[in-house]
């Protein structure tokens, strides 16, 4: 028999062991593989949800850096009844339920520095998107959202809240 040919067969019978003892470990061990299971789907969601708002996220020092170095107009995408609770100083209230024809009268801000806020960050990042697909290069996220702005220690006004709303 041919040297080579040998060294594969035990190879190929050593992987198959490896493989039938590893089932072996997870079939005796369910709760332990369930686990193991359940921690890799959290730290792919996680993964997953930071790769979502990322690349065009500011902290809150850095907006507020746009915002007095810039002029950088922030949208802020919350609720109207969040948004009613506080909201940065000159921000631009925004229902997102609205169509994307409907942000046209917006487009007077698209060549300049945007930031986009709701309350964590998440919907911020969505609205994000859809601002990026309509020509807003400069459009950016408030990493945390104004949760983070405020842990910051950043102001937060309610002047302005009765003001009506941009409807889109």
């Amino acid at each position: 028999m041919d040297p080579v040919y040998n060294d594969q067969l035990l190879l190929t019978l050593n992987t198959v062991d490896m493989i039938k003892e590893i089932l072996d470990f997870l079939m005796t061990n369910w709760q332990l593989s369930g686990l193991m299971v359940l921690v890799i789907g959290a730290y792919l969601m996680f993964e997953f949800m930071q790769q979502m708002t990322s690349g065009n996220s500011v902290s809150p020092d850095e907006a507020v850096a746009m915002i007095n170095h810039q002029n950088a107009v922030v949208f802020d995408v919350r609720t109207s009844e969040e948004y009613a609770t506080g909201h940065i100083l000159g921000a631009v209230h925004i229902d997102t339920t609205e169509s994307d024809a409907k942000l046209k009268h917006l487009n007077k801000y698209s060549q300049k520095p945007v930031i986009v806020v709701c309350a964590h960050g998440k919907r911020s990042a969505l609205f994000l998107k859809r601002l990026q697909s309509l020509g807003f290069a400069e459009a950016v996220n408030l990493t945390g959202g104004l949760h983070a702005w405020q842990n910051a220690g950043l102001p937060i006004t309610t002047a302005g809240a009765s003001k009506p709303k941009v409807k889109l």
